[in-house]
């Protein structure tokens, strides 16, 4: 069974289509995405409802305009695209915030994969475990700013490549910018967002502009036993759809 499970809503509550109502095999039909829509978490600022499809064809052409238009970039299989709307076999598309339109037949319905705990786990540290600062030192060398809170107990480490979080003296998240200190799947800090998505699956929600223009956060969740607690690995992608950093953290579930 998968972890994540999609939802099949009524797609006229995310879609403002032109024209007469869309034949049975448009790209917007319910039964093609009942297993490839789902929606971000209406909490999440800077970004609204939408759905999204994966590229399935190799080096499309996102273009300002349908058919003739400039090409904008040129999309590798797996990219992710936020569907604003479709025109004929043209398909007005959002990819890492930057709008454009791409032939709709190159698209398809996206995947979940189901991640595991050790998709939240580097060489040097896991989500959860004791924080060693020697241990750490030896692997990610001088702590370069640390930053205590004595009314909560947490802590954060900051080394060249690494940011570590701690409370109570346990990891609550990890922030990568090398891909040396990286072992996940072998998706890594400078991997096209599309390697990410194909390693990893559609993510469970998407940000676009978030802190700095342009930038793009890719999320993706996992339960835990604890039902109050929920682990988060996210995919720090900029402009240009490669990945900055790779964020894993322990969240406090919000009710």
């Amino acid at each position: 069974m998968r972890l994540f499970k999609t939802t099949a809503l009524a797609l006229a509550l995310a879609f403002v289509l032109q024209g007469a109502a869309l034949a049975a095999e448009s790209l917007f039909s319910e039964t093609r995405f009942a297993k490839g829509l789902y929606y971000t978490d209406t909490k999440i600022k800077g970004y609204s409802k939408g759905a999204f499809v994966v590229l399935e064809g190799d080096d499309v052409n996102f273009r300002e305009r349908a058919e003739n238009g400039a090409v904008l970039k040129v999309l590798p299989r797996h990219s992710l695209l936020r569907a604003i709307k479709q025109q004929g076999d043209w398909l007005q598309a959002e990819s890492d915030g930057m709008q454009g339109y791409v032939y709709a037949p190159f698209t398809g319905a996206g995947e979940h994969e189901p991640l595991t705990t050790e998709d939240f786990a580097v060489g040097y540290a896991a989500l959860g475990e004791k924080f060693d600062e020697q241990q750490a030192q030896e692997k990610l060398g001088k702590v370069m700013k640390q930053v205590i809170d004595k009314k909560t107990k947490a802590s954060s480490y900051t080394y060249k490549y690494v940011i570590i979080g701690t409370k109570k003296q346990k990891i609550t998240s990890i922030r990568v910018f090398n891909p040396k200190y990286i072992t996940m799947r072998g998706v890594s800090v400078g991997d096209s967002a599309a390697r990410a998505v194909g390693q990893y699956g559609v993510p469970d929600a998407v940000v676009y502009g978030a802190g700095i223009t342009g930038k793009t956060i890719y999320e993706y969740f996992l339960p835990t036993e604890n039902k109050k607690q929920r682990l988060r690995f996210a995919l720090d992608v900029d402009k240009d759809s490669r990945v900055q950093a790779i964020i894993l953290e322990l969240q406090q579930v919000k009710k």
